[in-house]
């Protein structure tokens, strides 16, 4: 019997060495990838499961090889969303090789898988003329955006679309590590120490950047983005035209005859200021009333809930229709109008700004103002690249509209 149980012992040793080999090459090979470029901060892992899948080991496997560098704070979880690169890793110089799954970026990372160029037919008007590899420099303060928002989202596209222009991107952190904006003194030292072809740069960190800019004395290209509309002008820039999106919107309600029209927008935006005074003044114009409106203070359900129960209480719960100006909160309002028994489509009428890819409560046809963050990022990346390849052509802005969806919510 003792050798048996001796047997057994060895047996299972030798299974947990097994695993631990298996992980430590795991680790090691994600090491080295994860120091080497494109990997940049905000790239996004593949799901444990397809990682697993794909190099023929257990989910478990592939969690703990994760951890050991969530645990040194190279990557970090988001709940809901996935796992982010949150530095770029430096590789030991003494670490062993491993080649044992030939580990590559395009199966680590989500956010740059490509198309197997292989079946993709040539442009035969390039045939034989150069193709400029671009470096391209994204300023950025994902860190501060929820996981589950558009900004991470329009984020992955802009690598993606990067990536199959043939071009380099590197993100730089708008924040400090206390999570308050990046000093001018900071961003102009990074500045003149970057290696970019260009930038993209968030609007809201606007007059920083340019006076970082002229402190570095930096003649970089440089392409203003943001995913709304804002309250002052900058060129050159591409926006979402989220006031348009919220005029016509109205129009299709007041067309419709509606008397009692309200607005809900998230207060945390710059933008719900200019779709109010939109509201406000089209509502003043059609000889309707221009108090029907409220802010969610932020994308919890619980807010956008409020939200919508003080916009009933000013109608004394008569209202006609809502158009919602950000689709981060209509799961609340959705939510709240449960509650009030109000079904939409039927009891009130919804129109609401949509993100194609983004999804909105089931259940309803939605009537939506769809805005396609594709469609936005790849511009985005022909009109920068389009900049820094031709410095001498005159330099353009760009305002994204959105397309009008037709569906049963706008509807009574």
């Amino acid at each position: 019997m003792p050798q048996i149980i001796d047997l057994q012992t060895r047996q299972r040793r030798s299974k947990a060495q097994l695993k631990s080999q298996v992980i430590a090459d795991l680790v090691n090979e994600m090491s080295w990838i994860l120091s080497q470029p494109p990997t940049c901060i905000g790239a996004r892992i593949r799901p444990e499961e397809d990682l697993a899948n794909e190099l023929g080991i257990t989910r478990r496997m592939v969690r703990q090889a994760i951890k050991a560098f969530t645990d040194k704070g190279v990557l970090v979880r988001r709940q809901g969303s996935g796992t982010y690169v949150r530095r770029v890793h430096s590789h030991p110089a003494d670490a062993a090789e491993s080649s044992v799954f030939g580990l590559t970026h395009e199966h680590l990372f989500l956010d740059l898988q490509t198309t197997d160029t292989k079946t993709q037919h040539l442009n035969h008007e390039l045939i034989g003329k150069a193709v400029q590899s671009l470096r391209i420099g994204l300023w950025s303060d994902w860190q501060l955006s929820p996981p589950h928002t558009t900004t991470h989202v329009v984020l992955s596209m802009f690598m993606r679309h990067a990536q199959l222009a043939g071009h380099t991107m590197t993100i730089h952190s708008q924040v400090t590590s206390s999570q308050k904006a990046l000093p001018v003194q900071e961003m102009a030292k990074q500045l003149e120490h970057a290696s970019d072809d260009g930038f993209l740069v968030g609007t809201q960190y606007a007059d920083t950047f340019l006076k970082a800019r002229k402190m570095a004395g930096s003649v970089c290209p440089y392409l203003f983005h943001s995913m709304g509309s804002s309250d002052f002008d900058l060129h050159p820039s591409i926006y979402v035209d989220t006031e348009r999106a919220c005029q016509r919107a109205l129009q299709h309600l007041i067309e419709l005859d509606y008397q009692r029209i309200g607005t809900i927008a998230l207060h945390t935006t710059k933008q719900c200021d200019i779709e109010h005074h939109v509201h406000r003044g089209m509502m003043l114009r059609a000889n309707l009333c221009q108090d029907f409106h409220a802010y969610a203070h932020d994308m919890g359900v619980a807010s956008s809930m409020q939200a919508t129960r003080e916009l009933l209480a000013k109608a004394d719960r008569k209202l006609d229709a809502i158009y919602v100006t950000n689709d981060m909160v209509l799961v609340g309002v959705v939510e709240a109008l449960k509650l009030e028994k109000l079904i939409p489509g039927k009891d009130i009428a919804i129109i609401t700004l949509a993100n194609r890819g983004y999804p909105l409560p089931r259940g309803y046809n939605w009537s939506k103002m769809m805005f396609d963050p594709e469609s936005y990022a790849s511009t985005t990346i022909r009109l920068i690249s389009q900049q820094i390849e031709h410095p001498d052509m005159p330099v353009s802005s760009m305002a994204i509209q959105a397309t009008y969806i037709e569906g049963d919510t706008h509807l009574l």
